[in-house]
């Protein structure tokens, strides 16, 4: 059904709010042409073909609409209409609806005058969720959940938006009608940070790209905008907390190689993937234990985390120069669950592995059935034998380290990739508690791993997320309660990183910078957590991987660390298919330590 009622709704608005703005456009598309692009707009960057065309909707030729669907053409594609002059405050109202499906559906935004990207305004449907991007944090922020895709584009759901947005101030609102309704709510829905500020607002564009879903669609109709400073402002938004202090030393370079690798550092590898075995490898961990090297990670067929995977590993008995063959430990399932990649220990003379399992069970965003289960070491028969499930939501991403309470404690991501920590029940290893780590919509998390450590009374995590930083939070009572995260002054990609403490008394994080194609290790002076200085590991492009496989590309990624016999011995995915090894003296760790040959690998 078409929405009439829009328009009604516009004409019962009180008249202070349209009292002397000017109209820049108002259009319900019903004197422009079925198939054919609406009179007044163009295509958005030359050389680019958008889908967005005048359709039929509903009973009746004359009912028309505005729709856009994917086009195979990439690049900001796009068709806008250009305002008769730069505006510093418009108000934009509209009918939306959108097609159901993950990914997005829907996406428009302003430009500036002679702008090839948007400006303030950065809207989308994506996964369900109306949401503007914040250019401070370069994330997606939730405007509303309560928004309803529709089966048919023929009998769609409608929704009636307004948006007030201003060129020289950062807050835009929002207000969103129930799904099926147009009557707006009388307070914005939300106001939410800007994608950019200080550009003079020159039109609106609809998107239709690659940016879009496969076989997405979205409707426009009854589209009004105003202009004119004479509008209300919009509201003011909350500025982002103060940096987490998690880096102390020098600006970190924009050039990677000004930075030196680590003095007198050696690189092994420790498993290189075959034609004929396992084609995928993530996840190393590694431990000593009764002078052996032990390290294990994810092996399967050919993707990861997909069916059949396992958990495998090797042994090295001359301090990582050779390695024995594979052998299984979590030996993975014939149906659709699996065993996957997890951490080492040592507890009371035993050593102990436990790793994730999942694919059955209680549906989740990311991980069906998420638990960890636990495999010992039979010092008399050698093979590892399993111990069952141990914990619940959880995959835990490293070695596990003791809390003044007295408890066990290793960072993990649950079911649906969210941050969380795992607590044992003292010396009792076959118990754990799950805890979540609360954090604000910007951290944005998809696979938020985490990696903590003790420092002093208190525990921290740090949590890969958005934004190109580390994020962390810090627990003040043995990880049962957390602050809120929130982004550190540290550059991290979105990459899993590992955090710990050295013998020196340093706290150190392995972690990549820019991007996976550098992996740095970062200190702090004894008895401090702030970090201070930095040195490469891996810098460059890996290997490209040899074997077809989802998620693979070039890259030294997922590092876990531990330190033994005087060495720090990280490990850590080349390509996602085999497993490097990078031995480093920790006597070339210290702060303020130079060496002749530090600049070179």
């Amino acid at each position: 059904m078409k929405p009439l009622l829009a328009l009604l709704f516009l004409l019962m608005l009180p008249l202070q709010v349209f009292a002397a703005e000017d109209l820049l456009y108002h259009s319900g598309f019903e004197s422009d042409r079925v198939g054919a692009v609406p009179a007044g707009w163009s295509v958005f960057l030359p050389k680019t073909s958008p889908n967005v065309k005048v359709v039929a909707q509903g009973a009746g030729e004359s009912n028309h609409a505005l729709k856009s669907v994917r086009s195979a053409s990439g690049g900001l594609t796009a068709i806008t209409r250009a305002f008769s002059q730069p505006q510093q405050r418009v108000l934009i109202e509209l009918s939306f609806a959108f097609s159901s499906g993950a990914g997005r559906s829907l996406n428009l935004w302003t430009f500036a005058p002679e702008g090839t990207d948007a400006s303030q305004l950065n809207l989308c449907i994506q996964n369900g969720k109306l949401q503007q991007y914040d250019g401070r944090t370069r994330s997606w922020r939730v405007i509303s959940k309560d928004v309803e895709p529709s089966t048919d584009p023929t009998d769609p759901i409608w929704h009636r938006l307004r948006i007030l947005v201003d060129a020289g101030l950062p807050g835009i609102d929002f207000w969103l009608s129930k799904p099926g309704e147009f009557k707006l709510p009388g307070s914005p829905t939300g106001t939410l940070h800007a994608y950019c500020s200080d550009l003079d607002l020159a039109g609106l564009a609809l998107v239709s790209g690659t940016r879009l879903a496969n076989d997405a669609w979205y409707l426009i109709d009854d589209l009004e905008i105003k202009g004119g400073t004479q509008l209300p402002s919009p509201g003011s938004v909350e500025p982002l907390p103060e940096p987490f202090a998690l880096w102390g030393g020098p600006p970190v370079p924009a050039d990677l190689d000004q930075i030196p690798f680590v003095p007198e550092m050696t690189h092994q590898t420790i498993h290189r993937a075959e034609k004929d075995g396992y084609k995928f490898l993530h996840g190393a961990a590694i431990i000593a234990h009764n002078g052996v090297l032990y390290a294990n990670w994810a092996n399967s067929p050919a993707n990861e985390n997909g069916p059949h995977e396992t958990l495998q590993g090797r042994r090295s008995e001359d301090g990582g120069k050779t390695w024995s063959g594979l052998e299984m430990i979590g030996p993975g399932f014939e149906g659709p669950e699996r065993h996957s990649h997890g951490i080492l220990l040592k507890h009371q003379g035993k050593l102990w592995t436990i790793c994730s399992r999942f694919g059955v069970g209680q549906p989740a965003r990311r991980f069906p059935g998420l638990q960890g289960e636990a495999f010992v070491l039979n010092d008399k028969t050698d093979q590892w034998e399993s111990k069952g499930i141990v914990m619940q939501k959880c995959w835990p991403y490293d070695e596990p380290v003791r809390m003044p309470d007295g408890n066990l404690i290793t960072g993990g991501q649950d079911q649906d990739g969210l941050p969380v920590v795992a607590i044992s029940h003292g010396d009792d290893l076959l118990h754990w508690d799950t805890v979540r780590i609360p954090f604000p919509p910007e951290l944005s998390p998809s696979f938020a791993e985490t990696t903590v450590a003790v420092d002093g009374k208190n525990v921290r995590a740090i949590i890969r997320g958005g934004g190109g930083t580390a994020w962390v939070s810090i627990s003040q009572d043995n990880g049962r309660n957390w602050s809120s995260a929130r982004p550190a002054n540290l550059p991290m990609p979105r990459a899993k990183a590992y955090l710990g403490n050295l013998s020196t008394g340093q706290q150190y994080l392995v972690s990549n910078l820019k991007n996976r194609d550098t992996l740095v290790i970062s200190v702090s002076q004894p008895g401090e957590s702030t970090l201070s200085q930095m040195w490469r590991i891996r810098h460059g492009k890996s290997e490209a991987p040899r074997f077809k496989g989802f998620a693979k590309s070039k890259q030294w990624s997922y590092p876990y660390a531990h330190e033994y016999d005087g060495k720090l011995y990280v490990v850590y995915s080349i390509g996602k298919e085999d497993c490097g090894l990078s031995i480093l003296p920790v006597t070339s760790l210290q702060v303020g330590s130079t060496a002749a040959d530090g600049n070179r690998e």
